[in-house]
């Protein structure tokens, strides 16, 4: 009997110990507690500026700025992990691409030229015909374009996942493993954060012209002048009349119904119909997303298709070579057809002086917005 008792006895304490061991599996598996460190967005965007609308659903925190930090420069976005956000959008060229297109996976190109990164948190629509409102939507774009990184969602999903520092990151931001939506949600806090705001131009805003030199004056008289015409020669003169489609401390229209996107003359006939090819109407072909001047020394080629290499090319454009014929022309540009402003050489030069006292090298060389895998 004592015998029986005690192999009872040792088959309820293994039994007892083995299922003291199990895990339930009834119950969740615990992660890691994460806290995020929230930023302030007064340190970011300057008052001069104001303080954009930015996403409410969205918080800046450092963890998640890193983490698209992180994705802008990772080639890994590609399918074939050759191409990255970075690689069409350089940092010393005020994030755009020295090039008219941009090359892409198996050496495909793009069809327009890549616009600059900054000053985003201010704008309202993206791309050059403004066919998305948020970044979160314009991040996903290229990443799946047949010509740029071609990747899918569901098999990035899974690289990033497979990848440790990405599983790492994802939890500190979000708590979560990596997913295709808060990868979106972290480059939308990068690219909010990427802003370019000491320029001269910026420096002078809004009347301390005494940093200018007399030239450079003489190009903001132009710059912000009216066009008029002489009434004796009936030759155009004045100034240049830029500043209604790239006015503000921006030098940018953002207002997409009133010089945010418009025709600028550049073709009497039309062969991208850019945002009418977004809306399908008639009076949207062949207008375009006003860019931001603010860099415009260091974003060379210029234009939807980079057709313009040098900023002399485009003076020469806006001075000498409208197309008053093409369709949807912007009305403040028409309204001095069809004579040409002919600016004079001086005048040329001025102009351009003055354009350039909008780069902004604290900002192409800010260590916030450099790769951070070197």
């Amino acid at each position: 009997m004592k015998k029986g008792f005690s192999g009872l006895f040792i088959i309820i304490v293994v039994a007892v110990l083995f299922n003291s061991c199990r895990k339930d599996p009834s119950l969740p598996e615990e992660k890691t507690p994460y806290s995020v460190t929230y930023i302030n967005p007064r340190s970011i965007f300057p008052e001069k500026y104001g303080m954009p609308a930015l996403p409410a659903d969205n918080p800046l925190t450092e963890e998640g700025v890193y983490l698209g930090r992180m994705l802008f420069y990772d080639p890994v976005l590609s399918i074939d992990s050759t191409v990255s956000c970075a690689g069409c959008h350089a940092q010393q060229n005020a994030f755009s691409d020295p090039k008219p297109y941009s090359t892409g996976v198996f050496g495909l190109t793009t069809n327009r030229n890549a616009q600059p990164l900054f000053n985003l948190a201010y704008s309202r629509v993206f791309f050059w015909d403004g066919r998305q409102k948020t970044l979160r939507e314009l991040a996903l774009e290229p990443i799946q374009a047949h010509n740029e990184m071609a990747m899918t969602l569901p098999y990035l999903r899974k690289r990033l996942a497979s990848i440790p520092r990405y599983r790492d990151a994802f939890n500190k931001a979000f708590g979560s493993e990596p997913d295709v939506f808060n990868m979106t949600l972290a480059l939308e806090q990068f690219l909010l954060t990427i802003v370019s705001k000491d320029s001269r131009f910026t420096q002078m805003w809004p009347g301390n012209f005494n940093i200018l030199t007399q030239e450079e004056k003489t190009g903001l008289q132009l710059f912000n002048g009216l066009v008029d015409e002489d009434p004796v020669t009936g030759a155009l003169r004045g100034g240049a009349d830029c500043f209604h489609c790239h006015g503000s401390v921006f030098a940018q229209a953002n207002n997409p119904n009133f010089g945010g996107i418009a025709n600028n003359g550049l073709d009497a006939v039309i062969t991208d119909k850019g945002f009418g090819g977004i809306t399908g109407k008639s009076t949207d072909i062949g207008t375009f997303k006003t860019p931001s001047l603010l860099n415009v020394g260091l974003t060379a080629p210029y234009m939807h298709d980079g057709r313009f290499a040098t900023l002399d090319e485009v003076i020469d454009h806006y001075s000498d070579q409208i197309k008053f014929s093409s369709p949807n022309l912007n009305p403040q540009i028409k309204v001095h057809g069809p004579k040409q402003r002919l600016l004079t050489t001086q005048e040329k030069a001025a102009l351009k002086a003055f354009l350039l006292t909008m780069t902004d090298t604290v900002f192409t060389n800010n260590p916030a917005y450099k790769n951070p895998f070197k």
